[in-house]
C-alpha cells in the first residue's frame, strides 16, 4: 500500500476558491471528450468523484508538466479507484479535439470535461493564467466531490508522488471506502517527447 504523508491536512487549501468545503458542488454542462454533454454534478447520487482541473494540452514548459505529473499520478491509481469506487474526472480549458489528441498520446484513462468557455473555473473560482487567447489553469486543483455532491476536500497544487494517496484519503474520510494497495500493471502511463505542443489552435472562448 502506498504511504500517506504525514501532513494530508496541509495539502488541503481552498483559499481563493468560490464554493466551500461542505458547499454542492455547481451545476455545469460540459463537453466531455466521449461527445456526450455532462455535468460536473453527473455523478451525484452514484458515486464520489475527484475532479482534478489542471493544464496540459496546450500548456508549455513547467506548467504543462506540472499538470501532466498529477494527472499521470491519478491514471497511475486507477484501479485503486475503482476498487473504493471512486470516480476521476479531468477538465482542462481547451477545446474537444486539443484534448482528444493529447489523451490519445497518453493513454489517459479517464474523461476530460472540455471547459473552454471557461464556465466552471469561473463559477468556482480556479485561478488560471494566459497567453494571449490561450488560457490554462494554474496550478492543479483536485476537488473531491461525495456521492451527495457535497464538495469534501480541495487539494491546491498536489504533490504529485501524494496525489492518489491525498484523493483516497479524502474519500474514505467522506464516505467510507477502503484504500486498496495498486495492482502490479497501475504503472504510469508513458511521456510523449518533452514539450511537444499539442497542435491545433490555441483555446479560446467561444461566446
Amino acid at each position: 500500500m502506498s504511504s500517506e504523508p504525514t501532513t494530508v491536512e496541509a495539502e488541503e487549501d481552498s483559499t481563493g476558491l468560490s464554493v466551500a468545503i461542505g458547499a454542492p458542488i455547481p451545476s455545469v454542462g460540459l463537453r466531455a471528450s466521449d461527445g456526450y454533454l455532462l455535468n460536473l454534478r453527473s455523478f451525484v447520487g452514484r458515486q464520489p468523484v475527484a475532479l482534478c482541473f489542471f493544464a496540459a494540452p496546450t500548456a508549455d514548459g513547467a506548467q504543462r508538466r506540472r499538470g501532466e505529473k498529477v494527472a499521470d499520478s491519478l491514471a497511475a491509481a486507477r484501479r485503486r479507484f475503482a476498487a473504493s469506487g471512486l470516480a476521476v474526472v479531468g477538465i482542462t480549458c481547451d477545446n474537444e479535439r486539443q484534448q482528444a489528441e493529447w489523451i490519445a498520446a497518453r493513454s489517459f484513462p479517464y474523461l476530460l470535461f472540455s471547459d473552454e468557455r471557461r464556465t466552471a473555473v469561473s463559477i468556482l473560482g480556479i485561478p488560471l493564467s494566459h497567453d494571449g487567447e490561450n488560457h490554462n489553469v494554474e496550478p492543479p486543483w483536485i476537488l473531491v466531490v461525495g456521492q451527495d455532491g457535497l464538495l469534501q476536500a480541495v487539494l491546491r497544487d498536489p504533490d504529485p508522488e501524494y496525489a492518489a494517496d491525498l484523493v483516497l484519503a479524502a474519500a474514505r474520510r467522506a464516505e467510507g471506502l477502503d484504500d486498496e494497495p495498486p495492482a502490479a500493471e497501475d504503472a504510469p502511463p508513458s511521456a510523449p517527447a518533452p514539450e511537444a505542443a499539442t497542435a491545433g489552435s490555441p483555446n479560446s472562448p467561444t461566446g
